[in-house]
């Protein structure tokens, strides 16, 4: 019979030992949150004249309609048209009323959403204004994300109808440019619930274009003021 094996009892880890344990740990949180990130979901652009906007897209950058969302949809404060080339998807957003238009007519954060599109086209015309991501699990790369200094616009929520779920967030770094982080694995519309299908929906004068062949969104370029560089990626 073998001699039994004496064994101490573990010694309390010091401060040095805990904090590279604590950071370890927090640099597994993060890549596990990398893990999750696909790409870009879409791009949404406030503009002056969405369907204008679409149609534009359309004949000069050969994109298809997608899907639709406005009055016909039951949205009383915005139109957004969705368009959509390879793995490239737009989405431009229009104001269907004033700034004020919508009180006392519609739940406070429609009338909310609507005077901030307002505001954005004020002060920057027609422009992006966010920049979303496909994930596969929003709730990880949220806390990630805040955890490392970006900004809570809108916390994990679900966006339901018929055609299932999608799981949203959406946060900010820096500028008036948001990112919505997209869980959509549970989805099988076409877009997002709120929307209508718009596919099969062709304009007249594609058939008399050239074909344009677009892939995939390769990045997106965040302008700086003038002497602000150093400071955002600092």
């Amino acid at each position: 019979m073998s001699s039994p094996i004496a064994v101490s009892a573990p010694s309390s880890p010091s401060s040095t030992e805990t904090a590279g344990t604590q950071a370890a740990c927090s640099s597994s949180a993060a890549t596990t949150a990398l893990n999750q990130y696909r790409g870009y979901d879409h791009v949404e652009w406030y503009v002056g004249n969405a369907k204008q906007a679409a149609s534009y897209y359309v004949t000069r950058f050969g994109f298809r309609a997608l899907a639709y969302r406005g009055l016909e949809t039951g949205s009383r404060a915005l139109a957004s048209h969705v368009v959509r080339n390879g793995g490239v998807t737009l989405v431009l957003t229009s104001p269907l009323r004033s700034a004020e238009g919508l009180a006392g007519l519609a739940p406070e954060e429609e009338q909310v959403l609507l005077r901030e599109v307002h505001r954005h086209l004020s002060r920057h015309g027609d422009g992006v204004r966010d920049v979303a991501f496909a994930v596969d699990d929003v709730e990880a790369v949220y806390r990630a994300a805040v955890a490392r200094g970006a900004e809570t616009v809108a916390e994990p929520r679900l966006l339901v109808d018929k055609e299932g779920e999608v799981k949203v967030a959406t946060i900010k770094t820096y500028g008036d440019t948001t990112h919505t982080l997209v869980e959509r694995g549970r989805y099988r519309g076409v877009f997002l619930p709120g929307y209508r299908s718009e596919v099969g929906k062709v304009d007249a004068l594609v058939g008399l274009l050239p074909e344009v062949q677009l892939q995939d969104v390769d990045h997106c370029v965040g302008n700086q003021d003038w002497g602000g560089m150093e400071e955002v990626c600092d």
